[in-house]
């Protein structure tokens, strides 16, 4: 059995330990760090948790009996049932426990990853044998057996074996401070999992085969689901659709009519059942609030829509009236199981008490391969409630505007995309007591690899309303905040989108398909704000001369959804982008001006109905970037990795050791400090 936690390093022991070729500086970390050696200053010391050897062999009579309340979060990892996992993140105490049920009698394999692949990630493997439990510590190099890491950052709180399953249950933390190791945030995690039939013959297990995976999540939010409250009722929306298969993209728009209540009613969340074909050519479902612009009964218009099959969204076959559903209601797209309110928190339904009695559904299908006869099937489960919430809530939709403006260049590694919600538009839209953001919804496609929804107020930059360096198309299920946020009139919220397009031959633009692109956030929000979106776009001067566009329609509204304009010689904008000589072309250049140059304003409460502002120009607020508050629990990481100290190298007396470390650093520190870099001349 591998040991890594009982080795003692001595001064002789460091590598590289002599004074010739060290420098000043870095003679003074070596005699720093040794000096927290003698103390016995060890991480354990700092984290105050037991450790346990990477590669650890425990009595299961020795674990504690586990009694863990119902955990918070759960997910089924692999499509057959076989590997279940619960978990509990704790705020407080900085970690998560985690408990692992698989239906096997042999060895099992957890763990984190950023994409879904070893390379990077972090995970344990276990078992249970003659009353003993085996737990190890490990990371991934590439597609080789993952190697034990240095010292072991799972606790082991119990295990058991039954007749079919194997149980574990360990706790983490957050972030183990070690650069093996995975930090666990509030973005999107792959949770890896592997399992053997058999226990282990030696140290390590054998090859898992095909009974492996990964499965999305978020880790440290609110779980989506939670207890259904015993008052809601089901509403339920159904589609069948044929797909043609002369498009690979299919966007489809129907009206549905709220039930006709007595009473006021709130909008709680939905659960999405997915029938024939939704998980493979089901992109999206939004639901609209429908209202006039006039404020007159809506039915006047969309009641003779009601029982229609529906139409081609965004074609001249889609009846003009179905663009007063502007505001978003529902939001489900691929990966996404469903969502549910804060218990404070509703939104109304019916034009008589604040809400919509109307809804446009628009779904969008997808047929990439064009084939004949595919039908899609699918079922949203709306709960609703008649005893009303604290709070009546809404949807913001911000990002880029839906324009051709959002381009994107081909087989380039990082390109950025913003989309401002300013100033000028929250002040007129937000009340003075402010707005309550509880949820957010980021949007992108299979380009994205990053979204950020920054916040300014004034000149200062807010910690971002939220952030996912990992983003995944095939994993966009609504995020609950997990501490509301304010937002004030006068505020400046930003969502910027990173892509990487080095698969593609031709540049991305926006559109209706997959395979074009969006930069979209929505807001869910207390109390209800009449502005239904808010957005921007490069002006298009900066766009004529950064893609060398010659002129573009004066009359163009940019209110609207244009994709692919004329440019003015013959040409519409995407063939004449694609036709760029992009590899003499500064891209990053380029990507700078329509990133922080001017963008024009696009905030609506409706289609069509836009904001009257004092200037249609926004750009970034002249403010410092945010910077996160420094993580002192890991602040000790830099002198123990160079030393590689255990908790079992200290010294019995460590008032005694504390003098040399006093002696280096009050005294001698300053000296070698200013002998190696002396004060620069101004």
């Amino acid at each position: 059995m591998a040991g890594g936690g009982g080795a003692v390093f001595t001064p002789s022991s460091l590598p590289g330990l002599s004074v010739a070729g060290m420098g000043l500086t870095g003679l003074l970390w070596r005699v720093v760090a040794v000096a927290a050696v003698m103390t016995g200053i060890s991480e354990a010391d700092r984290l105050d948790k037991p450790k346990l050897d990477v590669a650890a062999e425990v009595q299961l009579s020795a674990l504690p009996a586990h009694h863990h309340a119902a955990h918070t979060h759960q997910a089924v990892l692999d499509p057959d049932g076989v590997f279940t996992v619960f978990w509990t993140p704790d705020l407080n105490k900085q970690e998560v426990v985690w408990e692992i049920h698989a239906r096997t009698r042999g060895w099992l394999g957890f763990g984190f990853s950023s994409n879904g692949g070893m390379t990077g990630g972090d995970m344990i493997t276990a078992w249970v044998k003659d009353g003993r439990l085996f737990l190890q510590d490990r990371h991934g190099v590439g597609e080789l057996t993952p190697p034990l890491d240095d010292h072991a950052d799972w606790r082991p709180l119990h295990a058991r074996e039954n007749d079919t399953h194997t149980v574990l249950v360990v706790a983490r933390d957050i972030n183990t401070c070690d650069p093996h190791d995975y930090v666990l945030t509030n973005e999107t995690v792959r949770l890896l999992y592997a399992w053997g039939s058999r226990d282990p013959s030696d140290e390590h297990p054998s090859y898992h085969g095909p009974h492996r995976g990964n499965k999305f999540a978020f880790v440290l939010m609110p779980f989506y689901q939670k207890k259904m409250p015993k008052d809601a009722q089901v509403w339920r929306v159904s589609q069948r659709a044929t797909l043609p298969h002369t498009q690979d993209t299919l966007y489809w728009c129907h009206v549905e009519k709220i039930p006709k209540w007595q009473k006021k009613h709130h909008y709680i969340g939905f659960n999405m059942i997915y029938g024939k074909n939704a998980r493979s050519n089901l992109h999206h479902i939004v639901a609209y609030e429908c209202q006039t612009q006039d404020g007159t009964d809506p039915g006047r218009i969309l009641e003779q829509y009601v029982g229609h099959p529906g139409y081609e969204c965004y074609t001249p076959s889609m009846p003009e009236h179905f663009f007063v559903c502007q505001r978003f209601f529902i939001l489900w797209a691929v990966g996404s199981e469903g969502e549910m309110l804060p218990e404070k928190a509703g939104i109304p339904m019916g034009d008589l008490h604040g809400g919509s009695t109307y809804l446009l559904f628009e779904s969008h299908y997808d047929n990439y391969m064009l084939k004949r006869g595919i039908t899609v099937e699918w079922t949203m489960d709306i709960y609703y409630t008649e005893k009303l919430r604290q709070e009546e809530a809404a949807n913001l939709a911000l990002g880029h505007s839906l324009l051709f403006s959002l381009t994107v260049p081909p087989r380039t590694p990082f390109w950025r995309t913003v989309g401002h919600c300013p100033s000028e538009c929250t002040a007129l839209a937000i009340p003075s007591q402010g707005v309550n953001v509880f949820n957010v919804f980021l949007h992108g496609h299979y380009l994205a690899r990053a979204i950020r929804v920054r916040h300014f107020r004034g000149n200062v930059e807010l910690p971002p309303l939220m952030e996912d360096l990992n983003y995944a198309f095939d994993f966009q299920q609504s995020r609950t905040l997990p501490k509301e946020v304010k937002v004030m009139p006068g505020d400046h919220i930003t969502v910027e989108c990173e892509y990487d397009s080095r698969n593609r031959a031709n540049a991305t633009f926006t559109g209706w398909g997959t395979r074009d692109e969006m930069c979209l956030a929505y807001l869910y929000h207390y109390p209800r704000v009449d502005l239904a979106t808010c957005r921007s776009s490069p002006q298009l001067e900066i766009l004529k001369d950064v893609f060398r566009i010659k002129n573009f329609p004066k009359d163009m509204n940019l209110g609207a959804f244009i994709f692919d304009p004329e440019v003015g010689d013959g040409r519409r904008y995407q063939q004449a982008v694609n036709k760029l000589p992009w590899d003499t072309l500064d891209l990053q250049l380029i990507n700078n001006r329509m990133t922080n140059g001017g963008h024009i304003i696009n905030c609506q409460y409706n289609h069509r109905v836009s904001m009257k502002l004092s200037t249609n120009l926004t750009r970034y607020p002249r403010a410092a970037p945010y910077e996160p508050p420094e993580d002192k629990a890991c602040a000790h990481v830099h002198m123990s990795t160079i030393l590689q100290v255990t908790s079992s190298g200290r010294l019995s007396t460590p008032l005694a050791g504390l003098v040399p470390i006093l002696f280096f650093t009050v005294i001698l520190a300053p000296l070698v400090v200013w002998k190696a870099s002396p004060p620069s001349r101004w």
